[in-house]
């Protein structure tokens, strides 16, 4: 390790140099994208593929990471740029592409097969559960993040197949619309209020969660639930459904 990882190489449960032969694919780099791609840069990932297909807009930039002069780029090109800044010595890969055609799928089937982890940060819940599928299918773990509609509320969901629950089995904790049913957002057009400390507060449990899979210290949770107003967390253990029709049968 360079100094850069110095504070790292004191972390007590786990040795980050091992965080350089990993490989993580992050798809959607929007507000909770963005920022989980530079935690994971930072911390010194070995290889970083990102997939996102818009354009920077204006009214991105109340989040973290973009720039005013970014505006018009693919966003994927935007966070390259600032990426590479932050640290060098990470493997950079982008896709401006739609994960879930053409050659964006291909793509992603292959970065997908060649990586650790996923960081699922999409505002569509028709690609969330795309990614779900996808990821059980290939045995590759995804820690998927959300924002609720109104943007005080989120939710950090680790699928480890054949371990925890995927995004099809039962979910209780997501009856309530107040918490983080992306269902409404129909198309993921951003329609509904991004608000950074919210984004910065889930990309962070992302995170953490993600480096004690790819590192295997502590406990990884199979959901967190984050409630900006009461300032709180709820952690839910429940079981996989054995019936589910996408991880049912995953062993």
């Amino acid at each position: 390790m360079t100094e850069r990882y110095a504070r790292l190489k004191i972390f007590p449960f786990a040795d980050f140099s091992k965080l350089k032969e990993k490989k993580v694919t992050v798809v959607g780099v929007g507000g909770l994208g963005a920022t989980c791609a530079e935690i994971m840069t930072r911390c010194g990932v070995g290889r970083l593929t990102i997939f996102d297909f818009d354009k920077l807009e204006e009214a991105n930039l109340n989040r973290l990471i973009y720039r005013t002069h970014q505006v018009g780029m693919f966003k994927v090109d935007a966070l390259r740029e600032y990426l590479l800044a932050a640290n060098s010595d990470v493997e950079l890969l982008t896709y401006p592409n739609d994960v879930t055609d053409g050659k964006g799928y291909d793509a992603l089937l292959k970065e997908a097969r060649e990586s650790d982890l996923v960081l699922g940060c999409v505002d569509s819940f028709h690609v969330r559960i795309f990614l779900n599928s996808l990821c059980v299918r290939l045995k590759v773990p995804l820690i998927d993040g959300g924002a609720s509609l109104d943007g005080i509320n989120g939710s950090v969901h680790s699928i480890i197949p054949g371990k925890t629950p995927c995004y099809r089995c039962n979910k209780p904790a997501l009856k309530d619309d107040s918490t983080t049913d992306l269902k409404k957002a129909g198309d993921g057009a951003c329609h509904f209020t991004s608000l950074p400390t919210t984004m910065g507060i889930i990309a962070s449990l992302q995170c953490q969660e993600a480096l004690k899979y790819l590192l295997g210290f502590g406990n990884v949770a199979p959901y967190i639930l984050y409630y900006g107003l009461e300032g709180k967390m709820q952690r839910y253990n429940w079981k996989r459904d054995p019936k589910c029709p996408v991880c049912g049968g995953v062993k």
